[in-house]
């Protein structure tokens, strides 16, 4: 997520060439800015999908159990 006006950085630790993707699966302009890391043009709203180079995976949303015990995001300590 980038702050509103500024460019959309995102360090993906992808060993290799990436694709990035809009949510309809067509490819965004995108520059590698070094680090492991790349610069997404991205209007407000829109999303990316980075993977591997060629990978084309059918995405899912599912709850992910965690590792360890972790205090929730945004919300204050229950």
């Amino acid at each position: 997520m980038s702050e509103a006006g500024a460019p959309c950085v995102v360090g993906h630790g992808i060993a290799g060439p990436v694709d990035i993707r809009d949510g309809r699966g067509r490819p965004l302009h995108h520059m590698d800015v070094g680090g492991g890391a790349v610069q997404v043009a991205l209007c407000k709203g829109e999303s990316a999908l980075i993977t591997a180079r060629g990978d084309r995976p059918e995405p899912t949303v599912t709850p992910v159990r965690p590792n360890e015990d972790a205090p929730r995001w945004g919300l204050p300590p229950i």
